[in-house]
């Protein structure tokens, strides 16, 4: 199964410059990009997959952004939720429906409009009145079910794997320098296309949310978000953002027959479950589970985009495999790009194939946790 176009928009900051675009035209939006970059007019779409997190509109968002995209209405839509793997699961779910023949061509998306989604904003407001009363719990009051609790989650496993705020903070600094220079040599501009942005009457296309010269001065005197005497702070964990995503997946068949160069090939996928109060582990366990059922070794694998939820997360993931730092998010990830949710899986996976290219790597691993307790992952390779 290979994979033909992929893009995404610029990440937006919180209540920043896609903050007033719904969920549904920035899902359109990348579905037409998508298919525009095939650039042939006369492809025949068999199916569409989107993942979201948190919804916006009513019903079934992946059918309202085609027709909003001004897709056929003949092409069946699909809208998946496997929380931060949403559009993860969306690429797996049109990957399996060509490799079972029941498909030739599938465009599937991902997209997130957190600034106006209810339910992350009324977390968000909960936590800074939080901070704001210095109500935050401590490590000792920690109680009850956890499957919502990603942070309190990742403070628990930091504490349990060592992972200091020095450390952390450190590698925060890190993230946000690779995505500056990134950025500034213009690694993002094949996968991002831009957003025609009304208020400002110009075009919105680059991350909004980099720190092109944050220190570890400035990233030590960030107060804690979950635990008064924890260590996750604002800018070691990712944030709240808006932006969207999407692919064209086809068979090798229907590539030929297109005669569309393919970007990459999509070997195998994995999904694991662990315990909520784990969930910073599940990329490190769903890796393996890759490594295993491909025969491969982490050596033989070139690069890795593994999703920043947390730097803690990252910390841990690095000790439970081993990987070396400079085959690992190499152009900075989601601490300093940003994580929106249901586009996450996509723009991981875009950003990867775009590296793979550039880099002429041959394999390529995208991977994440998800809320809950769970991490998805896929093999990719390059298309010789």
């Amino acid at each position: 199964m290979l994979i033909i176009t992929a893009c995404r928009t610029p990440i937006g900051r919180t209540a920043g410059r896609l903050s007033k675009i719904s969920d549904v035209r920035l899902l359109a939006l990348a579905f037409s990009e998508a298919v525009r970059r095939i650039q042939k007019v006369d492809v025949a779409i068999d199916s569409v997959y989107a993942g979201c997190c948190f919804p916006q509109e009513d019903f079934n968002i992946a059918r309202k952004a085609i027709l909003r995209a001004g897709l056929p209405a003949s092409i069946p839509a699909a809208t998946i939720n496997r929380t931060c793997c949403s559009s993860m699961e969306a690429l797996v779910q049109g990957a399996r429906q060509i490799m079972l023949g029941e498909a030739e061509v599938v465009l599937v998306g991902g997209v997130e409009n957190m600034s106006n989604s209810p339910q992350v904003m009324k977390n968000a407001i909960r936590t800074a009145r939080g901070l704001i009363n210095g109500k935050l719990p401590t490590f000792e009051q920690i109680s009850g079910d956890l499957i919502d609790e990603m942070g309190i989650s990742t403070e628990l496993l930091a504490r349990r794997f060592g992972i200091t705020r020095d450390e952390q903070d450190e590698y925060a600094c890190l993230s946000h320098s690779r995505a500056a220079d990134a950025q500034k040599k213009g690694y993002f501009k094949e996968e991002i296309f831009p957003v025609w942005d009304e208020e400002t009457d110009g075009w919105f296309s680059e991350d909004e949310t980099i720190i092109s010269n944050l220190s570890k001065d400035v990233a030590s005197k960030e107060a804690t978000i979950f635990l008064s005497d924890g260590t996750l702070t604002k800018l070691n964990s990712s944030s709240i953002n808006d932006a969207a995503a999407a692919m064209v997946l086809m068979s090798e068949k229907a590539a030929l027959t297109y005669g569309v160069e393919p970007m990459g090939e999509y070997k195998c996928s994995g999904v694991v479950g662990v315990a909520p109060a784990e969930m910073g582990l599940a990329p490190a366990e769903v890796i393996q589970a890759m490594l295993n059922k491909s025969g491969l070794r982490m050596e033989e694998i070139d690069g890795i985009e593994c999703n920043e939820a947390f730097a803690a997360q990252q910390l841990i993931c690095q000790k439970k495999l081993g990987w070396s730092w400079d085959r690992v998010n190499v152009n900075g990830g989601a601490l300093a790009l940003g994580h929106p949710l249901g586009c996450t899986g996509i723009r991981i996976c875009t950003t990867l194939l775009y590296t793979m290219k550039r880099n002429k790597w041959n394999r390529g691993i995208a991977a994440m946790c998800a809320g809950g307790g769970m991490g998805q992952g896929i093999l990719f390779e390059a298309w010789n």
